[in-house]
């Protein structure tokens, strides 16, 4: 093991500033922190007159390879690692405890008049310190490469960007190199070296660094022999540098209109594409969402104000200051709005933020709607994370694809738009209002536990595994389904769990007057799949229940005979042939069957004509109002690796979620029963209603919501 280089001297650096400054643009902060950082500025200035071209989306970005001393360089304090783990102002959990101390730093931005560099805003040094420390504590629990560089050191370059730090409480900006790529592995060197990372912007010292690296030097030529070196003092020769890739510059495509931070992301989201470890679904996700709404505020598309509103960067009541709603419903169908929204300059945003950043071709709208609920969730007071990634798994199958059709997320209070609803249900053409409804109604049901997912195959006796998205879309089909997202919605801005409603839309009650609250069994009996007949009623006595009754076992009668159709054609023969293809049935049971078949077909047209005469329900099926059920967002794109698959549930998570869904179907919530705003609601059959976060609808603009 050989001595380290001396740290180079103040000409030296000066001279690489210099030249940084003047062949890529960097202002002179950056252009010094870059300097400072390199171990050997000459070396650096050689590579400055050729540097690397490394396409990305857009253009391509310059980069200069250097080693730079591990003690002037910063891990990147927003790691995208943690990013599920970040709790949003919109929660309205920041600052209800260290873990929420500050609200999350803010994507960086690029730095003006189109230089090569980052600027992120902190609210202070200590804000700095918090999400460092966050950052720092989840590496080394989940991502730990100590092991590896106590004896080899950092093998692979780390990625920096020059980032200017800029404080709210006025203290003065600190320019340092931070890294783009390699935060785990600087933050693992920093703790191996005793560094702390948040310190290094505030508490670069040459001289100190020059006596450290002399003193190193001494301790590793006394040794001699290399198994004579102290273990602490080879881990810190191992770890004093490391291989490093100097961003510099970015030279855009004529036509292409990124920015040096755009260009940034997509080099890492391209780095991270197959990792060493992945981020894992809900971060990925979440960068990709961030990554959709920076590139739709960049475009000018929305206004800043708007874009901090979707991320949720603005707590309830700075939403209502400015001029937005608090109600988390109503923000979740704005983003559901905006990420399937099918308006051409939206549709470009969302395609270039998303292939700018992954390697997919095809851009389905489960993916949209997948991202879009990562969003959503942010307003969710939930701060355990085994119960808030089941409820992740359940709030993305809480929209289904009708939300990819047209329609528009307003501000309207859910009287008007159930109204509007009611229109279309009348008419047999549930619509847009209707989808609206949907999406703002999944957010209650499905994060207060009264509409819960696919609980999996362990311990659950969930007779229906349909997605919370299809139960929605079911309701929408009819009047009673409107007036029940209706109450769940006027339940929630009361800060109380949604009630069952009948079908003229009155609450219903017990025997003894006390409402019924809704769960995911009645909700889903009440509104059962297309097929399968009403609900049955135990110990009719009404017309209509009778009546009910009947078409129930109707229902079930036709699936059996579809089962039993598909079991006859199941049969082969000796040499693997269909048996019924080869043999046949019997010509008279044939006629006789469909004698009885037709006489059935020619009731149902009738049947349904006079539902919709008296109720005005009528089933949307595929392309009813038009439009097709295919991807709105698909033209142009081939076939890739986005798959319309389901999360795939190992027996030990089926059983934890089922035993989730159950605390929530016993009158509990998927955000827990000991959460502040679950209180419990006396008066109520189960008494376990609680009030719901942001429940109140809050201050609502007269122009339409933003989504286009």
């Amino acid at each position: 093991m050989g001595e380290l280089p001396r740290p180079a001297t103040v000409a030296a650096c000066k001279n690489l500033a210099g030249k940084l400054a003047q062949r890529f643009g960097l202002d002179t902060a950056a252009a010094d922190a870059f300097a400072w950082a390199a171990v050997d500025p000459a070396g650096a200035r050689k590579a400055a007159e050729a540097p690397e071209r490394l396409p990305v989306p857009g253009g391509a970005i310059l980069a200069l390879r250097t080693a730079v001393w591990t003690r002037s360089i910063v891990p990147d304090p927003r790691n995208p690692r943690i990013s599920s783990l970040r709790r949003h102002p919109v929660s309205g959990l920041v600052g209800t405890g260290e873990g929420t101390r500050f609200r999350p730093p803010a994507e960086p931005k690029a730095a003006p008049d189109g230089r090569p560099g980052l600027v992120q805003h902190l609210e202070s040094q200590e804000h700095l310190a918090w999400a460092a420390k966050q950052a720092r504590d989840h590496v080394l629990q989940h991502n730990d490469w100590r092991e590896s560089l106590r004896h080899q050191g950092v093998m692979t370059e780390v990625w920096l960007a020059a980032t200017t730090f800029r404080h709210g409480d006025g203290a003065p900006e600190v320019t340092v190199p931070v890294t783009a790529e390699g935060s785990s592995r600087l933050t693992c060197a920093h703790d191996l070296l005793g560094v702390r990372s948040a310190d290094v912007p505030y508490l670069r010292n040459r001289a100190k660094l020059r006596t450290r690296i002399r003193s190193l030097n001494e301790k590793l030529g006394a040794a001699g022999a290399q198994e004579q070196i102290a273990p602490d003092d080879a881990v810190a020769a191992r770890c004093e540098t490391v291989p490093a890739l100097l961003i510099v510059g970015f030279e855009p495509h004529a036509e292409a209109g990124a920015d040096f931070a755009v260009a940034v992301r997509s080099l890492v989201a391209l780095r991270h594409v197959d990792p060493p470890k992945s981020w894992g679904e809900a971060a990925e996700q979440e960068a990709l969402a961030d990554a959709v709404v920076d590139e739709i505020e960049r475009r000018g598309l929305v206004t800043g104000a708007n874009a901090a509103w979707l991320r949720g960067a603005l707590a309830p009541s700075e939403a209502s200051a400015a001029g937005f709603s608090a109600d988390p419903a109503t923000r979740t169908a704005a983003i559901v709005r905006l990420f399937t929204t099918s308006t051409p300059e939206i549709h470009q945003a969302v395609r270039i933020a998303i292939t700018g950043q992954s390697t997919r071709k095809r851009i389905t709208t489960k993916l949209l709607l997948d991202l879009a609920s990562s969003l959503a969730m942010r307003s969710a007071p939930l701060d355990d994370a085994r119960k808030r990634e089941r409820l992740r798994k359940y709030f993305k199958t809480a929209f289904s694809s009708e939300l990819g059709k047209e329609w528009e997320a307003t501000f309207r209070s859910p009287g008007d738009l159930a109204a509007a609803a009611l229109r279309e249900t009348a008419h047999g053409e549930p619509g847009p209002a209707t989808r609206e409804l949907a999406a703002r109604s999944a957010y209650p049901l499905v994060v207060q536990g009264q509409l819960a997912g696919d609980r999996g195959n362990v311990n659950s006796d969930q007779p229906d595994r349909r997605h919370p998205g299809e139960v929605l879309d079911r309701m929408r089909d009819t009047p009673h389904g409107v007036h029940q997202m209706k109450q769940a919605l006027t339940d929630f801005a009361d800060g109380r769990r949604a009630r069952m409603v009948d079908e003229s839309g009155a609450v219903r009650r017990t025997a003894d007057g006390r409402d019924v609250l809704a769960k995911d069994a009645a909700l889903r009996r009440a509104f059962p799949p297309a097929g399968e007949g009403p609900s049955p009623v135990a110990a009719p006595t009404a017309p209509g229940e009778l009546l009910g009754n009947a078409l129930h076992t109707l229902g079930q009668a036709l699936q059996e005979v579809s089962g039993a159709v598909k079991e006859v054609e199941a049969v082969r023969t000796d040499d693997g042939l269909s048996a019924i293809d080869v043999l046949g049935a019997d010509p008279q049971d044939c006629d006789a069957w469909r004698d009885v078949l037709q006489e059935v077909l020619q009731k149902l047209p009738v049947w349904r004509m006079r539902s919709v005469e008296r109720h005005g329900t009528g089933a949307d099926g595929p392309g009813a109002d038009g439009g097709e059920t295919d991807d709105v967002f698909e033209d142009g794109f081939e076939d890739g690796s986005e798959e319309d698959t389901e999360d795939a549930f190992e027996d030990t998570e089926d059983a934890e979620d089922a035993g989730f869904a159950e605390e929530a179907e016993d009158g509990g919530s998927l955000v827990g029963a000991g959460d502040a705003w679950h209180a419990g609601d006396a008066g109520h059959a189960d008494d376990n209603a609680g009030a719901s976060p942001g429940g109140a609808s809050g201050r609502a603009r007269a122009e339409p919501a933003p989504s286009p």
